[in-house]
């Protein structure tokens, strides 16, 4: 399981890394566990509530799923399906979210989701950021 020290390794570097570019546009960062609890969740200046709640349900999609929401999303796209088929609201399908995987075994420990940027490469790499501070 993902422990405090892991969260909060991950979240000082995600905001570490909006603070060097303060051009960017508000950004939101959440940590989820294996069952997409909320663990950590945070934001910069100027976020509104669209973002948090899609940051939120990319990290909870990327941890019940255990790949990433892109990927989730091109699967579903694949079959003809929709999130509202799955019939769990916090399921989202658009890039952002990020499986936290533990490399000795790959069990899913939880999820990363970044929401603000420019979808796909600009949430992903600042998920990846915080994935990396956690030293797994």
């Amino acid at each position: 399981m993902l422990d405090f020290d892991q969260c909060q390794a991950a979240m000082n570097a995600m905001i570490a890394k909006c603070k060097e570019h303060s051009d960017w546009p508000p950004v939101v960062m959440a940590i989820v566990d294996d069952t997409g609890n909320l663990l950590s969740y945070a934001r910069t200046d100027r976020a509104h509530l669209p973002i948090t709640r899609n940051a939120i349900k990319k990290a909870y999609t990327a941890a019940v799923n255990g790949k990433t929401s892109e990927a989730y999303a091109e699967g579903m796209k694949a079959r003809g399906w929709t999130v509202s088929d799955m019939g769990d609201p916090m399921l989202i399908s658009v890039p952002g979210g990020i499986p936290v995987v533990n490399p000795k075994d790959g069990a899913v420990l939880g999820g990363i989701g970044v929401a603000g940027l420019p979808a796909g490469p600009g949430d992903d790499d600042l998920a990846l950021v915080g994935l990396e501070a956690m030293n797994l």
